[in-house]
């Protein structure tokens, strides 16, 4: 059994698990003569959905037919599913959620912000699914600048590719670079690539480094992916030396992700004490 099928088998139970758990009553409809089985029927669902019943049924079967992402918030609408039972529902489908689906939380959730300054001296931010920095503490701010930069700027990968500074700062630069553009091509792609919704903001971001930056326009074109992970990552500063650092990053609800910059050895942890010896209230997230 291949990937693809092994798919249509866990999409074929998911749905019928979740029609199973709908009564009539739930839905506006009349519960009619005693049911077999509990639930809704494979036609009332059809019904409700706004698709065919023959349709349905052979998605149900596990068959090899491609639903609309149109079809499938619908479906998902009716059958009542929460952003994440969502979210499976679209993966198991092959497809990516639209723009409402895909929305990421207004505001970073506190346990987050606890965490991420609980991280202190090691430098740590958070980014949502546009690659924006919606968050950071006083080691990310002492070496990045994040409250200086306007919303727009305030953006992991404009950060890498524009701020002189920071490309001077790092060692292997072009390195990371190339790494960098390779995650926001899968991620870019993860989200439906060329045309999707979900999309969008990427696609502008992806815009704007090729006008911007002659590197990003070439590199881009090797058409390199791989999913963001941790790296051991070297920054020369100024002010405090040679910063020796493991880059580690942590998923989070609403596609938020925390990218800690974690000290490799006690030296650099020094470094770092240095460069932010004093961890003052949060700063406000940063609305994307």
């Amino acid at each position: 059994m291949d990937d693809a099928e092994i798919r249509r088998k866990a999409l074929s139970g998911f749905l019928r698990s979740r029609r199973a758990r709908l009564t009539p009553e739930e839905v506006g409809m009349a519960p009619g003569v005693r049911r077999r089985t509990p639930g809704l029927r494979r036609e009332e669902l059809a019904l409700l959905a706004g698709v065919g019943v023959t349709w349905y049924t052979w998605l149900e079967q596990g068959r090899a037919i491609n639903p609309s992402p149109e079809v499938l918030a619908s479906l998902a609408r009716t059958l009542r599913l929460d952003r994440a039972e969502t979210a499976y529902l679209f993966r198991l489908a092959g497809s990516h959620p639209q723009d409402d689906e895909a929305a990421v939380p207004e505001e970073v959730p506190a346990p987050l912000l606890r965490l991420l300054h609980a991280q202190w001296p090691a430098p740590a931010f958070v980014l949502d699914a546009d690659w924006d920095v919606r968050a950071w503490n006083p080691g990310a701010e002492a070496l990045f600048g994040f409250s200086r930069r306007s919303p727009q700027e305030c953006n992991v990968a404009w950060v890498v590719f524009t701020d002189p500074v920071h490309r001077a700062r790092v060692v292997g630069w072009e390195e990371h670079a190339r790494r960098l553009l390779a995650e926001l091509r899968s991620a870019y792609a993860e989200r439906g690539g060329d045309g999707a919704p979900a999309a969008r903001r990427l696609a502008r971001l992806i815009g704007r480094l090729r006008a911007q930056c002659p590197e990003a326009d070439r590199w881009l074109d090797e058409h390199r992916v791989r999913e963001r992970t941790g790296v051991e990552k070297d920054i020369r500063h100024e002010a405090v030396g040679l910063l020796r650092l493991d880059q580690v990053v942590l998923a989070a609800p609403g596609g938020l992700q925390l990218l800690v910059l974690s000290p490799r050895d006690a030296e650099t942890a020094g470094r770092l004490r240095r460069l932010a010896p004093a961890a003052p209230a949060a700063p406000d997230a940063v609305d994307a």
